[in-house]
């Protein structure tokens, strides 16, 4: 750890010089631990405690083979018995579909391409909508071409837009995709969950605030992250157009985590369309790694201010879901109740691991 710098981890949280001063300083702490076994074989493993470089949210890097298989779903077989009473496959989706009101959306309904915004018939917040971006029941995570995750992009622009225009109080929003069941997707058909309201989520709150503070004060935290990230390359992924790609020093998830972040400032809601193109590719680009890495479900999440331009990098965040062993324990435990998550990969594997893939050099394409 670098000097100077109170550990985190005694009980009270301190600031950490690294989210002050004019260089970013990525925080981890490694612990060697010497266990016996039975036989009086001795077992030398470790654990890495990480700060995520903007928030000072705590992960933990944990040295667990993973010994046990992990048995992926038959999503093949699941869309077969699902597809005849999937609301969203377009026999269904035609007849039964729901609208928005007229002062909202006077053609109900926002089309692209294959893909469809509807509302969300299950509201969480003063605004919420359905993307879904295909036709097909079921799309194969490695099957994924940019032109459709790009539509689901656009629509979402356009929504967004719509309703700053009737509503002045809506003062953030969540963009937010499960990817089949592992992924807690109740529907297989694809879909991406958009939402609109007073409140951002604790997460997105947490990195605006964190990313605004440095602002306010003249200094792009998060510039000078991705800075650093480039400059270590050992977790770098390329750029994809004006995002840069990274797989997260402190990952929230079992496995990793792979960030997409804007190389400026701004909403999500001002994109263009070129930026949104490439924001597709990347996606679908970390889909296909992803599958090469033995998985088929994903989470992904936006974050982007809604209205407040200059404070916040467009960031995107993917994860993938497994359940693991022969009674399929679910990859998240207790950590949802503590707010810290156990990951088993070094993100610093996985990252070469995705330059490998895509033929990326370290720190540049």
């Amino acid at each position: 750890m670098s000097p100077g710098v109170r550990l985190p981890f005694m009980g009270v949280f301190c600031k950490l010089r690294g989210m002050n001063e004019e260089k970013i300083i990525l925080e981890k702490y490694r612990e060697e631990v010497s266990l016996r076994r039975v036989d009086g074989e001795i077992v030398r493993t470790w654990f890495e405690v990480r700060v995520h470089p903007l928030t000072g949210e705590l992960s933990r890097v944990i040295h667990v083979p993973l010994r046990r298989q992990m048995k992926l779903p038959d999503l093949v077989e699941m869309a077969e018995k699902t597809r005849d009473t999937c609301p969203f496959c377009p026999e269904q989706l035609a007849e039964k579909a729901p609208r928005f009101s007229r002062d909202l959306l006077n053609e109900g309904m926002l089309r692209r391409g294959k893909a469809v915004l509807i509302p969300n018939l299950y509201p969480y917040d003063r605004y919420c909508a359905l993307i879904i971006l295909s036709e097909a029941h079921y799309v194969p995570i490695e099957n994924w071409e940019t032109v459709a995750i790009e539509d689901g992009m656009i629509l979402a622009r356009q929504f967004l837009n719509r309703v700053m225009a009737v509503d002045a109080g809506t003062r953030a929003f969540a963009m937010n995709w499960n990817y089949a069941p592992h992924a807690g997707s109740s529907i297989l058909h694809p879909h991406i969950q958009l939402s609109a309201g007073a409140f951002a989520s604790n997460r997105a709150r947490r990195l605006m605030m964190a990313s605004r503070e440095a602002m306010m004060r003249g200094r792009d935290n998060m510039a000078a992250w991705m800075g650093k990230e480039k400059e270590e390359k050992t977790r770098w992924g390329g750029d994809i157009g004006p995002w840069q790609m990274t797989l997260a020093f402190a990952p929230r998830g079992r496995f990793f985590e792979l960030n997409l972040i804007h190389e400026s400032p701004g909403c999500f809601a001002g994109l263009s369309d070129p930026a949104l193109q490439h924001l597709a590719t990347g996606v679908a680009d970390a889909f296909r790694f992803i599958r090469k890495m033995g998985f088929v479900s994903m989470n992904l999440s936006l974050f982007s201010p809604l209205r407040e331009a200059g404070l916040f990098h467009p960031m995107v965040s993917i994860s993938p879901r497994a359940c693991v062993g022969p009674y399929q324990m679910s990859d998240i435990s207790f950590q949802m109740l503590i707010d810290e998550f156990f990951t088993l990969y070094l993100p610093e594997d996985v990252a070469e691991k995705f330059r490998n893939a895509k033929g990326v050099a370290s720190g540049a394409e």
